[in-house]
């Protein structure tokens, strides 16, 4: 049974892969409650993305949208504004081609969507074990209490009390944390907001500190992150790393940017209303 449709972007990041993208649209199909539409921001996949979406297309009742650009490389935060652009929705839900969701994941987000805040919700990270039993059938259903572990339900509970407890010390005592933490393949946001702050930073290529840079912009111009997630959460499939030994090729570029955004540069040169690079994304209905 399909839920209600409602306006709702979900912006969808890829990169190959195309198997983990039928499961996260399986899984956005099989949601309580439906986008309008769904955005797959291509960063230049060899794979043929258009192709294989166009045999789902009869199956899901959002409709796709697909915007590509070249493969130059790591360009995750140009490859996300992209799909921002093209939202005609104003409420955006980031949701990476590795994730699923429990059913009530993207009704979660609705419901606790509010002026001057982003949603964040930290995910269930699958072994390779749990990411082989990860069927669509189990998809569907919506039910993957018997495949997860205690400890990883707890760390859920635990990650949701430690944002909470960030949001109310912030919004009761002023203190200035830049937390609970933006995390891109996990979050929701105005469009108004993200154009605000031009979006990403697209300065940031290759892997890594787009998504904390995003985060810290925006706690700048007053919006603040609430995780709301405890009982409903993403699951990240597993997948080898896009880095090595977890060095980040953005990191002293980050440090700069951190000292510019306490003294008030919020917009970064490259963003929604300047895009790097010379190369064009393309855009498709399907």
């Amino acid at each position: 049974m399909v839920g209600s449709m409602l306006p709702i972007s979900v912006i969808v990041s890829v990169y190959n892969r195309l198997d983990y993208l039928r499961k996260a649209l399986i899984s956005i199909a099989s949601q309580s409650v439906m986008p309008s539409e769904v955005i797959i921001c291509d960063d230049g996949s060899s794979e043929p993305t258009v192709a294989s979406l166009k045999t789902m297309v009869s199956e899901v009742p959002f409709s796709i949208r697909v915007v590509r650009q070249e493969d130059r490389g790591f360009r995750l935060a140009r490859s996300k504004n992209n799909g921002i652009r093209l939202a005609t929705n104003d409420f955006l839900v980031f949701w990476d081609q590795d994730v699923i969701g429990t059913r009530g994941y993207l009704e979660t987000y609705w419901n606790n969507r509010k002026h001057g805040r982003f949603v964040v919700a930290y995910p269930v990270r699958l072994t390779p074990e749990q990411t082989e039993m990860i069927s669509e059938t189990r998809i569907r259903s919506g039910k993957f209490g018997d495949i997860l572990a205690s400890e990883q339900i707890a760390q859920i509970r635990r990650q949701h009390r430690k944002d909470m407890f960030y949001y109310y010390v912030r919004k009761i005592l002023g203190r200035k944390y830049a937390r609970p933490k933006l995390r891109g393949g996990f979050f929701a946001a105005f469009k108004r907001d993200l154009i605000e702050v031009n979006g990403f930073d697209e300065n940031y290529q290759g892997w890594g500190n787009e998504d904390d840079d995003l985060g810290r912009r925006l706690y700048a111009i007053g919006v603040v992150g609430y995780n709301p997630f405890c009982d409903e959460f993403p699951l990240h499939m597993y997948h080898p790393e896009y880095h090595e030994d977890g060095m980040r090729a953005n990191l002293d570029y980050h440090r700069r940017r951190q000292k510019e955004i306490n003294q008030g540069k919020i917009r970064p040169c490259f963003g929604l209303d300047n895009p790097s690079g010379e190369d064009q994304p393309t855009a498709i209905d399907l």
